[in-house]
């Protein structure tokens, strides 16, 4: 697998391309058509979640990507599944499920867990024929898991300038029973929310401007949950309503690493 393929440049809405939602609100041309594709699958990434409201901005110009292939954590009922078929006509689908083995003329479906290392090693190196443009993590959405998979998979197996999506983020706001047998006893600011990692990770965009103190002590709080060569490959950090979305450098971007700061005397 070729994992330095060019992605195009997103492609921006034109103007005047528009239709509204159930609230009425504009929505843009790419927006329309996942909300109209999820819809019609019966996924809650729009009946619910509205995440029609964040991720074509940033995945609309994967669909004229010819041969690549996005990756889903967590497929239960197959609604979503249905819904990337249709919205990546040209793409192969691949998946990762606790408790689901499938294949198809398009897609095929791992049985695995997204907490357990060893599988996903496997799967990367030895099942995925594909280059990953996007990943989507609608899995057991433990904090824990989310941050243990984004780690490996980011930095393995996404293409330069590919996406990363982290949904159902709200587990982190939980204090109380549980999810899937897991107990979820985090809560507002929770060291081990998935919210806390990425606001912090926000820092590491701006290494460059910490002192040595400050670069020492970020190491300390996220370094045992994200690897250096994760943290260095993300490009931007968007947080919307109950997701977290994350896109990877590409080559061009290297070129900005390691630079000295130019205000350093100001720090």
């Amino acid at each position: 697998m070729d994992k330095s393929l060019p992605i195009p440049s997103i492609e921006q809405p034109q103007p005047g391309c528009c239709s509204k939602n159930d609230a009425g609100a504009p929505l843009n041309r790419a927006a329309a058509d996942f909300s109209m594709i999820g819809r019609r699958c019966g996924t809650d990434k729009i009946t619910h979640h509205g995440y029609h409201r964040y991720y074509p901005r940033f995945i609309e110009h994967f669909r004229t990507f010819r041969g690549g292939a996005m990756l889903e954590i967590g497929i239960d009922q197959q609604h979503s599944l249905q819904t990337w078929l249709e919205y990546y006509t040209d793409a192969f689908i691949y998946g990762i499920d606790i408790g689901v083995e499938l294949e198809g003329p398009r897609y095929t479906i791992f049985k695995a867990d997204q907490s357990d290392l060893k599988p996903l090693e496997t799967i990367t190196k030895t099942k995925i024929k594909h280059p990953i443009f996007l990943i989507v993590d609608d899995g057991s959405h433990i904090p824990e898991h989310q941050a243990l998979s984004f780690n490996y998979l980011f930095s393995e197996l996404l293409l330069p300038g590919g996406v990363y999506i982290i949904e159902d983020i709200e587990t982190s706001y939980w204090t109380k029973d549980g999810l899937y047998g897991y107990q979820t006893r985090y809560g507002y600011r929770h060291p081990n929310s998935i919210i806390e990692l990425f606001k912090s990770l926000v820092d590491e965009l701006n290494r460059e401007c910490l002192t040595e103190a400050n670069r020492n002590a970020q190491d300390r709080f996220i370094g045992d949950m994200l690897s250096a060569e994760t943290r260095e490959a993300v490009s931007s950090i968007t947080f919307g309503q109950n997701c977290i979305i994350i896109t990877k450098k590409t080559e061009e971007e290297r070129a900005y690493d390691g630079r000295a700061y130019r205000f350093e005397s100001h720090l």
